[in-house]
């Protein structure tokens, strides 16, 4: 069985701000569970769209009730690709885990949309897929749903995270933001 979750947001900021806090939304006090994010390939088509793909380290707990079947799983990468279309204002993202594909895959899609580039506000359409093939269909359907549940709360942190570099560029500016994005990626790790 693949479960769906869908959801809709609005940012009061517009495009410019959202677009580019969405590249640079790591470190921040929200996200103490992201350890890396590299650039793989960025480049600007004939169109004017720019393209980036990504890779994330991310650690994360597994459900107590799966842990007997698994060694010790402590983190994950996710792939990550985005196209900006500047001229329409919109932004299209899609993210999959690369690796525990067997527990469980997960694929986001999200769709960034704004009036126009002065517009102050940007919404955001999120679509996920969870997906899980391992053990009998009980396990499967509890990882499933445990990821749904899950995936909410995280994308309410995700939320407050975009928030938080939004509003620390807007009252700041960007070297500020870089010296409490330098500050909170050496604080120690905090389980959650």
């Amino acid at each position: 069985m693949v479960l769906w979750y869908r959801s809709e947001h609005n940012y009061d900021f517009n495009f410019a701000t959202v677009s580019l806090a969405y590249f640079i939304r790591y470190p921040n006090p929200f996200a103490s569970h992201v350890l890396s994010d590299d650039t793989i390939e960025r480049f600007v088509d004939a169109e004017g769209k720019l393209h980036s793909t990504r890779i994330i380290y991310k650690q994360g707990k597994l459900p107590r009730f799966v842990r007997p079947f698994l060694k010790k799983v402590g983190g994950t990468w996710i792939l990550e690709k985005s196209i900006i279309n500047p001229q329409t204002c919109e932004m299209q993202t899609w993210t999959s885990n690369l690796d525990h594909r067997r527990i469980l895959q997960v694929h986001e899609s999200a769709h960034y949309k704004s009036k126009s580039l002065n517009a102050p506000s940007t919404s955001v359409r999120y679509d996920v897929s969870f997906s899980s093939n391992f053990g009998s269909w009980g396990i499967k359907d509890r990882i499933e749903s445990w990821s749904y549940t899950r995936f909410g709360e995280n994308l309410n942190k995700s939320k407050k995270g975009m928030f938080f570099v939004m509003s620390s560029l807007k009252e700041h500016g960007w070297n500020k933001l870089r010296e409490m994005q330098i500050a909170i990626k050496h604080q120690p790790i905090v389980e959650e």
